[in-house]
């Protein structure tokens, strides 16, 4: 099989990107006999070229062989029983194809209960990701004005001064959401997946490197792409949350200022708790009658601590999430059925919402809101993905402000 140039330079840095046990790893499982690539240009950063240049050559594995085992690898599924133990003929064009066309494994998993119904999308290349089910119901949208760190914004502009108010009443219909952030390993996937017309996604944009830490220095733009490109792949509506849908689901029936109850801790999600000096003011790493905790200084590993009553992870904290609406100074107006609030506002920044681990506990409150340029690319601004959902009848009880 022949790749594009655009594809064949993608996968030599994803190559070059690999830790070198995981391409040693791979090195030696296609050809035990070693020589594979000149330790001169292994330490120059050259190796992925090298290493495509020997697997198309006469005594490599073909690029469909390869294709297969480095994707495993990738995907942490590798097993050295998998060894390839010789050279092997080129490999039929149809054995592994870098374009992805829909299959069964892309629609909807059978829901393991009907009490946590959920669906797993498959990226390719072995990688999946897993959306639960959200369902419909009614809550008070934002903060009472008794909240701690309700006024925390007037540290950047002193007339944002209801940011989470006024509070309103809220229908959401049910919906799919991202059991986890978007990790690494997942937008690589999609990045590489042969999406015609689609804007080209750049394989490893994150600053804390790891498959399964979540992906960050994306941009609104970025996020957005993502999803399309996901929805082409797997013929299902992909897309970013409301901000509405984001604080219902990272409520899951609470109204307090945490999913946790009235205080938070580092033991329960990845934020700063420490104190931090900003513009002359001591930001606090307790809330309410918490303690003080520990400052990580980068993203965790997605599903470190414990998910809410939906099944959702990191809702506080890790990174801060992309969601579709449009900037706002406050909710006067804003609509009441969890759409996207895509009109007037500022609409060269969209909302982001939970906090990172940055941050201090006040920003990563359920009702916690800021914004960012839609161009922005920083290490602590992530995005999870959701899904449209078969519409019910708003079961959840209504909860009062």
């Amino acid at each position: 099989m022949n790749l594009s140039p655009l594809k064949r330079l993608e996968l030599i840095r994803l190559i070059n990107a690999l830790p070198d046990p995981e391409f040693d790893e791979m090195a030696f499982a296609l050809n035990p006999r070693g020589g594979i690539v000149p330790p001169s240009e292994a330490a120059q950063g050259r190796r992925g070229k090298a290493l495509l240049e020997w697997v198309e050559g006469p005594t490599g594995c073909g690029m469909a062989a390869f294709l297969e085992l480095f994707n495993a690898i990738a995907s942490g599924k590798f097993e050295p029983a998998s060894l390839i133990s010789h050279p092997k003929p080129h490999a039929p064009a149809s054995a592994v194809t870098l374009k992805q066309t829909a299959s069964p494994q892309s629609q909807p998993v059978a829901p393991s209960s009907k009490a946590n119904p959920s669906l797993t999308l498959a990226l390719g290349f072995g990688v999946s990701l897993e959306l639960v089910y959200i369902p419909g119901g009614r809550f008070w949208m934002g903060s009472p004005k008794t909240e701690e760190g309700r006024d925390i914004y007037q540290l950047f502009n002193k007339s944002l001064t209801n940011v989470e108010g006024p509070q309103h009443e809220v229908t959401v219909p049910a919906f799919y959401m991202g059991k986890y952030l978007v990790t690494q390993r997942q937008w690589r996937a999609v990045s590489l997946l042969d999406n015609v017309g689609r804007q080209h996604l750049p394989p490893n944009p994150a600053c804390f490197r790891g498959n399964n830490l979540p992906v960050e220095q994306v941009n609104w733009h970025g996020a957005v792409e993502f999803c399309k490109h996901l929805s082409s792949h797997t013929r299902q509506h992909c897309r970013l949350p409301s901000e509405a849908e984001w604080e219902y689901a990272c409520r899951a029936g609470t109204n307090g200022p945490f999913y946790f109850g009235e205080t938070i801790s580092t033991e329960q999600a990845n934020y700063r708790g420490t104190d931090d000096e900003f513009r002359g003011q001591t930001l606090s790493g307790a809330y309410g009658k918490g303690k003080l905790g520990i400052y990580r200084e980068k993203t965790t590993v997605v599903g470190s601590f414990s998910a809410n009553d939906f099944g959702l992870h990191d809702m506080h904290g890790n990174v801060w999430e992309w969601c579709q609406d449009v900037w706002h100074d406050s909710y006067e107006d804003a609509p009441v059925d969890a759409g996207a609030w895509i009109t007037a506002g500022n609409q060269g920044r969209r909302t982001i919402r939970g906090g990172s681990w940055g941050n201090n506990p006040k920003f990563c409150r359920s009702a916690s809101r800021y914004n960012r340029s839609v161009k922005y690319r920083f290490f602590n601004i992530g995005f999870r993905v959701c899904c449209t959902a078969p519409q019910e009848q708003a079961t959840t009880p209504r909860l009062s402000p």
